[in-house]
């Protein structure tokens, strides 16, 4: 049985029930907010790790805690924060089991050799550090970064809003290719659903020149927790077949 189908540790029901409390949540709140998150579960002892770790994460973000788990001093810098994006997007790829800046840290290090130190004092190490987790993400995680001589003459924020689509095609693309989303719209090709189920988030029909970073963002998290889910599903069909 894969990890992500065992049931919650004691840790993590004790982490969800601490959480619970912090977000003032009563008893009813609390059990709605489980299920719509955890296909229809009320009970934290139902939950599966990998649900449950969905659910610590966006009690953290109710309970204004979305930032403190695993932290590490130093990474509120422009550094930090590519570093820290470029990791929570494998993380939104299924390609990251866990998102926290130590997990991260302790990745980066074992792949170069380099501690976070030297990534946050020597702009070469950082750069490097950059590199190899963009190149990461292309390899497994299908990621097609932009690229070409237009590249160059985009604004330094055209250019984040390139790479940010860059990672909701590659999601959208592994949702398909594991039959995870429905066709949503009347698009021929598959790839243009994207754009619908994107407004769907965001809660507003517009084209993509018109989103901000944050609706990027958003529709990023709700990609991630969607390709998670299929995936967990698919391991556990694999397990009992």
């Amino acid at each position: 049985m894969p990890l992500s189908a065992h049931l919650a540790t004691t840790s993590m029901i004790s982490t969800i029930h601490v959480l619970k409390a912090k977000a003032k949540f009563d008893d009813d709140t609390y059990r709605n907010f489980l299920a719509r998150r955890a296909n229809g579960k009320r009970s934290a002892k139902e939950l599966t790790t990998s649900e449950a770790g969905r659910v610590i994460e966006d009690l953290r973000s109710v309970a204004g805690e979305a930032e403190i788990r695993g932290a590490v001093v130093g990474l509120d810098s422009a550094i930090g924060g590519k570093l820290r994006a470029l990791w929570i997007a494998g993380y939104n790829l299924g390609i990251v089991r866990e998102r926290t800046d130590r997990a991260m840290l302790a990745f980066l290090q074992r792949q170069t050799g380099v501690s976070h130190v030297r990534f946050l004092k020597d702009a070469q190490a950082a750069s490097s550090a950059i590199e190899g987790l963009k190149s990461w993400l292309e390899r497994a995680g299908g990621v097609e970064w932009p690229s070409g001589r237009g590249l160059d003459d985009l604004t330094e924020g055209d250019r984040v809003i390139a790479s940010k689509r860059a990672i909701l095609n590659a999601q959208w693309k592994k949702l398909i290719e594991i039959g995870a989303v429905k066709a949503v719209g009347q698009a021929v090709d598959p790839m243009e659903d994207l754009q619908f189920y994107a407004g769907k988030i965001v809660r507003q029909n517009r084209p993509w020149e018109t989103m901000s970073t944050r609706d990027y963002d958003e529709v990023q998290k709700a990609l991630g927790n969607k390709l998670r889910g299929a995936l967990a599903r698919l391991d556990q069909a694999g397990e009992s077949a």
